[in-house]
C-alpha cells in the first residue's frame, strides 16, 4: 500500500437502522460504498476516500458510530484534530440525549475507533461497554473519563500502542490486552484494571506477572483487592480479522495464531481476496449466508439490522464472520430458533466470530417456555469435542443483547453457549436491558428474559475482558476443566421480582454471578456488584419495597473450596445500595476481614 494512500470508512447506525457502508452491488462483490448522515456525530463529509497522507477531523462519535481504518497496519491511516483542534474522540454523554443528565459518562456504549493512527495530544474516550478501542496507535494520553458525579464502566483496549498516559478517572473499570502503554497510575477502587500480555513503555520489557496459579506454588494468600492486576501473555492468542484496501482492491485479514505473545501485533497473517468473501445486504437471508459459508466463503456483514428467519449455521472450518458498524443479527420467527441458536458453531476448528451483534427475538408465551435456546450456541450439546489448540475458535468484540431498543416481550435462555474445547474470547459484553424501573411503558420484567449469560460446557475455554450482566438466574455457569476468565465485571439485575407488578411480586432463587462446577480454573481481575433498585406502585411517584432475595446473591460459587483458594485473584464485591435488606444484597465481601471471602460451595449444585 503506498505511503500516501489514505483509506478510512466511518460508519453510522441509528438504534435500530444503520446507513450502509459495503454494499454486495448486483454485479460486483467487491463494490464498497460509504454513506453518512446529517448526525452530527457521524457527519457526511469524513465518508468519501481520499489520497491524502493525513486527515484532519473532528468528530465526536455517537451511538453504533465507528471509525475503521483500511490500511494494512493502523499507521497507514492517520488522522489529526481539524479546525476546532478537538479530533476523534468520544466525549461524555450531552444532558440532552438518552441518560445525558442523569449518568453523562455511564451511557456511552456500542461505538469504536479500529486500525488507525490518532495523531493528538491526547484521545478522550470516555466509555462504557460495548465500545472497544482496538489495533490503534495513539500518539499522546488517553483519557477514559470525563470526571463527573457518576462511574464510566468501560471498557476495552486492545492491540495497542499508547504513547501517553493512560487516565482512567472514574472509569470502575478497564481491560487492556497486547498493547504497549505506561502502568495504570492507580489501581481501580471498585473494580479492577487489567492487563493481560502487555508491554511497558518505558522499559520494553512485558509487565510482571501478578499472580502464580500454580498450587505447587501454594500462592493463597491475600490480605486486599489490589485493584490493578498484570498478567502475562496469553498461551494461544490470535488477533481480530479485519479488510483493508491495497492495489484497487478490498482484502480480508485472518491474523495467525501466536503463543505467549505479549504486546501489539499488526504484521502476521494471510491475505484472502474478496472473490473467497460474501458481503451481505440489508435484506440477505440465513440460507444466503448458509450457502456462501458451506461454499467456503468468509462473511463479511455490513452495517444493518437482520431479521433471520432460521439459524446461521457454520459447518466449515476456519470460517471468518466479520461484523462491521454493528451490524445486528435478530432472529425472526420463532418456532424456526426454539431450542436452537441463532448462530450455530459446528464440531470444526478455527472458526473466528469478530464484531458480531446478536440480539434477542420476541416470546410466544409469558411464562418462557418457548424460546430461543441461545444467541450464539458453540458446538453441539450432545456432542462434546476437545477443539484444537493449534486452531482455536475466537470471539472478538461480542455483544450479546436482550432488549435495549425494543418495548415487546423478548428473551432467549442463554446469550452464548460454549460446548468445544479451545474457544477463546477477546471482548464479550453479554447484557440483558434492566434500566427501565422508571419507565412505565416498558416494564422490564417478565417482559425480557435471561436464564443465563454464558454456559461453558466444554474443557480449555478462555474469556479475556467478560462482561456479563442481568440475568434472572446465575449469570456465568462454567462447568469446563482448565478454563480461565482473566478480568470479569458483571453486576445483578436491578429489580428482582419475576414480575413487575406488585401483586405478583415474590421472592426469587439464589442468585450467583459466577459458578464454578469445575476444579481447575483460573481467574483474576474480578469486580462484582449489585444495583437494587426499588420500582414504582401505580401512582409512578411512590417507591415500592424492593423484593427479597432467598439467600442473597453470591459474587462466586465454587463446588470445591481448593478451586477458588487457589485460582481466584483480585476479586473485588460492592453493595451499591446499602439500605436494602441483606438477602437483596451481596453476602460477602472479598477478603473483608470478617466474611473472609466470596466463597460459598454447595449452593444448589451444578445448573
Amino acid at each position: 500500500m503506498s505511503s500516501n494512500l489514505l483509506k478510512r470508512i466511518v460508519v453510522k447506525m441509528d438504534m435500530m437502522m444503520m446507513m450502509m457502508m459495503m454494499t454486495d452491488d448486483d454485479d460486483d462483490d467487491d463494490g464498497v460504498q460509504a454513506m453518512g448522515s446529517s448526525d452530527p456525530g457521524c457527519p457526511s463529509t469524513l465518508l468519501e476516500d481520499e489520497k491524502v497522507e493525513q486527515l484532519e477531523v473532528d468528530i465526536n462519535l455517537w451511538y453504533y458510530c465507528g471509525v475503521h481504518g483500511l490500511g494494512v497496519q493502523p499507521t497507514d491511516v492517520t488522522v489529526r484534530p481539524g479546525l476546532k483542534g478537538q479530533g476523534v474522540r468520544v466525549e461524555q454523554q450531552p444532558a440532552e440525549q438518552p441518560g445525558g443528565q442523569l449518568l453523562p459518562n455511564t451511557n456511552t456504549f456500542w461505538r469504536t475507533i479500529e486500525h488507525v493512527h490518532v495523531a493528538q495530544s491526547k484521545l478522550d474516550f470516555f466509555v462504557s461497554q460495548a465500545a472497544p478501542l482496538r489495533a490503534v496507535k495513539v500518539d499522546g494520553s488517553l483519557q477514559l473519563s470525563g470526571g463527573g458525579n457518576d462511574y464510566t464502566s468501560g471498557g476495552a483496549l486492545m492491540n495497542a500502542d499508547i504513547g501517553g498516559d493512560i487516565i482512567t478517572g472514574t472509569q470502575q473499570q478497564w481491560y487492556t490486552r497486547g498493547t504497549l502503554m505506561k502502568p495504570y497510575p492507580h489501581p481501580a477502587g471498585i473494580g479492577s484494571y487489567a492487563a493481560v500480555g502487555c508491554v511497558d513503555r518505558d522499559s520494553g520489557m512485558p509487565f510482571w506477572d501478578s499472580y502464580n496459579f500454580d498450587p505447587a506454588q501454594n500462592q493463597q494468600g491475600q490480605t486486599g483487592h489490589t485493584g490493578a492486576t498484570y498478567i502475562g501473555a496469553p498461551e494461544i492468542f490470535a488477533e481480530k480479522p479485519f479488510i483493508f484496501f491495497e492495489e484497487g482492491m478490498y482484502k480480508l485479514r485472518i491474523p495467525e495464531v501466536l503463543n505467549k505473545h505479549a504486546g501489539p501485533e499488526w504484521q502476521t497473517g494471510s491475505t484472502v481476496g474478496f472473490d473467497k468473501v460474501f458481503v451481505t445486504k440489508a435484506t440477505t437471508t440465513a440460507a444466503q449466508i448458509n450457502s456462501a459459508i458451506s461454499a467456503g466463503k468468509h462473511v463479511v456483514l455490513t452495517p444493518a439490522v437482520y431479521y433471520m428467519d432460521e439459524p446461521i449455521v457454520i459447518n466449515h472450518p476456519n470460517t471468518v464472520i466479520l461484523g462491521l458498524g454493528f451490524a445486528t443479527i435478530i432472529p425472526k420467527q420463532l418456532p424456526a430458533f426454539i431450542g436452537r441458536g441463532v448462530i450455530e458453531v459446528g464440531n470444526v476448528d478455527g472458526v473466528r466470530l469478530a464484531g458480531v451483534f446478536v440480539q434477542a427475538g420476541p416470546l410466544d408465551s409469558p411464562d418462557f417456555t418457548n424460546a430461543v435456546g441461545a444467541l450464539v450456541r458453540w458446538g453441539k450439546p450432545d456432542e462434546p469435542y476437545a477443539g484444537n489448540p493449534s486452531n482455536p475458535g475466537f470471539l472478538y468484540d461480542f455483544i450479546a443483547r436482550v432488549g435495549g431498543p425494543d418495548h415487546q416481550p423478548v428473551g432467549v435462555e442463554n446469550l452464548l453457549e460454549i460446548h468445544n474445547g479451545y474457544v477463546i474470547g477477546d471482548n464479550l459484553w453479554l447484557w440483558k436491558a434492566d434500566h427501565c424501573v422508571t419507565n412505565s411503558g416498558a416494564l422490564c420484567i417478565p417482559q425480557r428474559y435471561l436464564k443465563h449469560c454464558l454456559v461453558v460446557n466444554a474443557a480449555n475455554v478462555h474469556m479475556y475482558g467478560l462482561m456479563a450482566e442481568h440475568a434472572n438466574d446465575d449469570i456465568v455457569v462454567w462447568n469446563g476443566e482448565n478454563g480461565k476468565t482473566f478480568f470479569y465485571q458483571s453486576e445483578f439485575k436491578y429489580t428482582q421480582g419475576e414480575s413487575s407488578k406488585p401483586s405478583t411480586w415474590e421472592k426469587v432463587p439464589h442468585s450467583v454471578s459466577y459458578r464454578v462446577n469445575a476444579l481447575n480454573h483460573q481467574a483474576a481481575a474480578f469486580g462484582i456488584y449489585a444495583v437494587v433498585l426499588a420500582d414504582w406502585v401505580d401512582d409512578e411517584q411512590t417507591p415500592m419495597e424492593n423484593v427479597k432475595m432467598e439467600g442473597g446473591f453470591s459474587a462466586i460459587a465454587v463446588n470445591d473450596a481448593s478451586t477458588y483458594t487457589y485460582g481466584f485473584k483480585d476479586i473485588a464485591t460492592l453493595n451499591w445500595n446499602f439500605a436494602w435488606p441483606l438477602e437483596s444484597r451481596i453476602t460477602c465481601k472479598a477478603w473483608d476481614g470478617t466474611t473472609a471471602s466470596c466463597l460459598d460451595t454447595g449452593v444448589q449444585g451444578p445448573r
